[in-house]
């Protein structure tokens, strides 16, 4: 009886599972059925895509990728004017345009949640820790101005290994044993 039962119940999961990836599937950013909609969609898109905007992290070779592919859905728009005019195969390379497109904005959205889970250096406990995908790129920047800023005074990035740089945010010494040579430093 218990046999039968959890065959009939795995049946059931298995039949409900194509149905259960329905339903989580959504239509992202771009989704226009006419060549209007479709304009003020692009136009909208590209605006995000501007300093402040929700996709302002979107690097010039990508953004170069959305600009072509836009340029190819609006070729499909000009050509078939709505998405039921359109025969199957403009269809399918107008969706693939779509999946482009979304797939780069989902990736770059700067609201976008990230979380990381690991344990702090001398701790073997796991925590969990959540940011956002604009906060961790502006913390890579600021960590890339930072070493940027200390390599020009000398304090990283030198062959000679003459820089150490301090716990300060931004100081850093420079010591020397006296004879310029730039070893030791007691």
């Amino acid at each position: 009886m218990k046999t039968t039962l959890a065959f009939a119940f795995a049946l059931i999961l298995t039949a409900l599972q194509p149905a259960g990836a329905k339903e989580n599937y959504h239509e992202k950013g771009v989704n226009a059925e006419t060549k209007e909609t479709f304009a003020e969609i692009s136009q909208n898109v590209r605006r995000e895509m501007d300093t402040g905007g929700k996709y302002e992290f979107v690097p010039p070779d990508e953004r170069t990728k959305i600009d072509k592919t836009f340029d190819d859905m609006t070729a499909l728009f000009d050509q078939y004017g709505t998405v039921s005019a359109m025969n199957q195969d403009a269809k399918i390379k107008l969706f693939n345009d779509q999946e482009v497109v979304n797939s780069i904005l989902t990736k770059r959205d700067r609201d976008r949640v990230i979380c990381t889970s690991k344990a702090p250096v001398g701790s073997h406990i796991r925590q969990t820790t959540c940011h956002t995908y604009a906060q961790e790129v502006q913390a890579h920047q600021e960590t890339r101005k930072q070493m940027s800023d200390w390599k020009v005074m000398g304090c990283a990035g030198t062959s000679s290994g003459r820089g150490v740089a301090t716990q300060a945010p931004i100081a850093c010494s420079y010591r020397t044993n006296g004879d310029g040579g730039g070893r030791g430093g007691h």
